[in-house]
C-alpha cells in the first residue's frame, strides 16, 4: 500500500506542473493572442518539460538542504527557462518582443497560479484527515478543481478578447498587468499577516485573490471595449470614405452618360459634318473635329472598368484627386471572381492610393515629366493568387527590412498613412502586405503589393 501512496503522491504533485506548462502555450497563443510557430510541438514540449520537473520535485520533496536548493534551481532552469526559451524562439515578432512576451506570460500564469493554489489552500484551511491516503485524496481533488477553474478562468478572458479585439495584446499593455499582478499578489500576503484571527486571515485572502481575478477581468474588458469603440471610429471612417467615393462615382457616371446620350444624338450630324469636310479636302479642318471628338469621348469615360463597383468608385475619386495635383492614375486589369468585402476594398485600395498620392506629389518631384509623374495601379490574377499592385515615384526611399516598412518619421509620413488597416484588412483573406523600392535618377520608384491566395477570396 505504501507504494502505491508514494505513487499517488508522486502523480498528485506531477499533475499542476504538467498543466501548467500547457496553460502558458494557451496563454501566449488564445489570451494575448501573439500566433505561434508549432503549436502542437510547443504545448508538447512544455507538458514534458513540466511533467519532468513535477516528477523530481515529488520524488525530492522529503529532502532538506541542499536537495532542496537543486530544485530550486530546477525550477528556474527547468520549467521558467524552458518555457521562455520554447516560446520565444517560435512567437512571431521581433526578437526583443519575443523574449519580452515570453517573460511576461510566464510571469502573469505564475502570478495566476498563485492565485489560485492560495484560493484552494484556503478551502481546505485547518482541515484534519484521518488518513495519509485520504489526505491526498482530496488535496488531488481540490487541485483538480482548482487547475480546472485556472483554464476556465483564462477561457473566459480569450473569449471576451475574440469578441472583438483579435489582434496582439501590446507589449505595454501586458507589462503593466504583469506588474499589477506582483504587487496585488504580494500585497496580500501582507495583509493577512496583520489580521490577528485566522477566520479573518482566511476571509481577507479567498476576497483579495477574487478581487485579483476581477480586476484582471475588468482590464481586459476595458481594454476590448475600448478596441471596439476604436475599430467603430474606424469604420465609420473607412464607410463615410466609401460612400462619398460611391456617391462621385455614380454623379461622374450618371454624368458620362448624358454626354454619350447628347453625342449618340449628335453624331449623325457629326457624319455629315465629317463627309463634307472629306468631299471638300479640308483634311486640317477634318483632323480638328476628329481632335474634338476625341476630348469629348476621353471626358465621357469613367475612371476605370474593374468589373468591381466598389473598386471603380475609389478609383474614379482617388483620380479626380491625383488630376488635381497634376498626377496620373493609371489604371489596368480586373476584378472577377474576386470576393472581398466592400469595407475591406476601401481599406485596401483607398489607402494604397492615397499613400502613393502623397508621396509622388512632393514638391521635390514637381518638374518630372508627365510621363513620370503618374501611379500605376494593376489588378492580376492567376490560378493561385490575387494581387493588387501600386507604383508610383517617390522622392525618398523609406527604410524597407523583410519586405516591410519600418520607418523614419519622414518616411511615414510620405508612406505611412493606413498600413496598418491595409495589414489587418489583408490578413483576414491571408493576404499580405509587401513593398519594395528601386533608386531611380530623379529618385526612387516604390511598389506597394497586396497578395491574396485566391483560394480565400473566390
Amino acid at each position: 500500500m505504501t507504494f502505491w501512496v508514494n505513487v499517488l503522491f508522486v502523480f498528485l504533485v506531477t499533475l499542476p506542473y504538467m498543466i501548467n506548462g500547457v496553460l502558458a502555450m494557451y496563454l501566449v497563443d488564445s489570451v494575448l493572442k501573439y500566433e505561434v510557430k508549432h503549436k502542437k510541438i510547443i504545448y508538447l514540449v512544455l507538458a514534458l518539460s513540466s511533467t519532468v520537473y513535477g516528477i523530481m520535485a515529488a520524488i525530492t520533496s522529503v529532502a532538506e538542504g541542499e536537495a532542496n536548493i537543486i530544485i530550486d534551481i530546477l525550477d528556474i532552469l527547468l520549467i521558467y527557462g524552458s518555457a521562455i526559451i520554447a516560446l520565444a524562439i517560435n512567437i512571431n515578432a521581433k526578437w526583443w518582443k519575443k523574449i519580452l512576451i515570453a517573460f511576461l506570460a510566464i510571469d502573469i500564469l505564475t502570478s495566476v497560479n498563485h492565485i489560485f493554489d492560495i484560493l484552494s489552500d484556503q478551502i481546505i484551511f485547518n482541515r484534519t484527515w484521518n488518513t495519509r491516503l485520504l489526505a491526498m485524496i482530496i488535496i488531488i481533488l481540490f487541485r483538480f478543481l482548482f487547475q480546472f477553474l485556472e483554464f476556465v478562468f483564462l477561457y473566459f478572458l480569450k473569449r471576451l478578447r475574440s469578441r472583438n479585439d483579435n489582434t496582439p495584446l501590446p507589449v505595454s499593455v501586458t507589462l503593466t498587468i504583469a506588474v499589477l499582478l506582483n504587487i496585488v499578489v504580494n500585497v496580500v500576503p501582507e495583509l493577512i499577516d496583520d489580521a490577528n484571527e485566522d477566520n479573518a486571515r482566511r476571509v481577507i485572502t479567498i476576497t483579495g485573490m477574487l478581487a485579483v481575478l476581477i480586476f484582471m477581468a475588468l482590464f481586459f474588458y476595458i481594454r476590448v471595449t475600448r478596441k471596439e469603440r476604436d475599430d467603430l471610429k474606424d469604420l465609420n471612417h473607412v464607410n463615410e470614405e466609401l460612400v462619398a467615393s460611391q456617391a462621385k462615382f455614380f454623379e461622374n457616371t450618371a454624368r458620362s452618360d448624358n454626354e454619350i446620350r447628347a453625342m449618340r444624338h449628335d453624331m449623325r450630324n457629326n457624319i455629315q459634318v465629317l463627309k463634307l469636310l472629306l468631299e471638300s479636302g479640308d483634311y486640317d479642318k477634318m483632323r480638328e473635329y476628329l481632335d474634338e471628338m476625341g476630348d469629348n469621348l476621353k471626358s465621357a469615360d469613367v475612371s476605370a472598368h474593374t468589373g468591381d463597383t466598389i473598386a471603380d468608385a475609389i478609383i474614379a475619386d482617388k483620380s479626380a484627386e491625383a488630376a488635381s495635383r497634376s498626377l496620373k492614375l493609371k489604371c489596368s486589369g480586373t476584378i472577377s471572381g474576386v470576393e472581398i468585402s466592400p469595407v475591406d476594398m476601401c481599406k485596401i485600395l483607398a489607402n494604397l492610393l492615397d499613400n502613393a498620392i502623397e508621396a509622388a506629389s512632393v514638391d521635390e518631384l514637381k518638374e518630372l515629366e508627365d510621363d513620370l509623374r503618374a501611379i500605376d495601379l494593376q489588378f492580376r490574377k492567376t490560378d493561385n493568387f490575387f494581387m493588387i499592385s501600386v507604383t508610383n515615384p517617390c522622392f525618398k526611399a523609406p527604410v524597407i527590412e523583410n519586405g516591410k516598412i519600418v520607418t523614419s518619421k519622414a518616411d511615414a509620413k510620405n508612406h505611412g498613412f493606413g498600413i496598418h488597416n491595409i495589414e489587418t484588412a489583408a490578413s483576414g483573406y491571408g493576404g499580405e502586405l509587401t513593398v519594395s523600392c528601386e533608386e531611380k535618377p530623379y529618385g526612387f520608384m516604390f511598389r506597394s503589393e497586396v497578395v491574396f491566395p485566391t483560394s480565400s477570396i473566390e
